[in-house]
């Protein structure tokens, strides 16, 4: 009977632990998820405020200038 109820104890202290592990990555997930969003929701701003114009993209390092041609 004492087994039991030290294995029962420790079914339930592990549940616990699995669950607490599970907020914590929850809310992990809801603030990336959050960040994401308002991230979209900037670049879609700034769209918006220069759509029509030309803007340089500063991570095309690796396209080349043809001046040549």
């Amino acid at each position: 009977m004492k087994s039991e109820v030290e294995l029962l104890r420790k079914n339930v202290r592990d549940l616990q632990e699995q669950l607490r592990n599970c907020h914590i990555r929850i809310k992990e997930l809801t603030n990336e998820l959050f960040d994401r969003r308002n991230k979209d929701k900037n670049l879609e701003q700034t769209f918006r405020k220069n759509e029509g114009t030309w803007a340089e993209n500063p991570d095309a390092f690796h396209i080349k200038d043809n001046k040549d041609e």
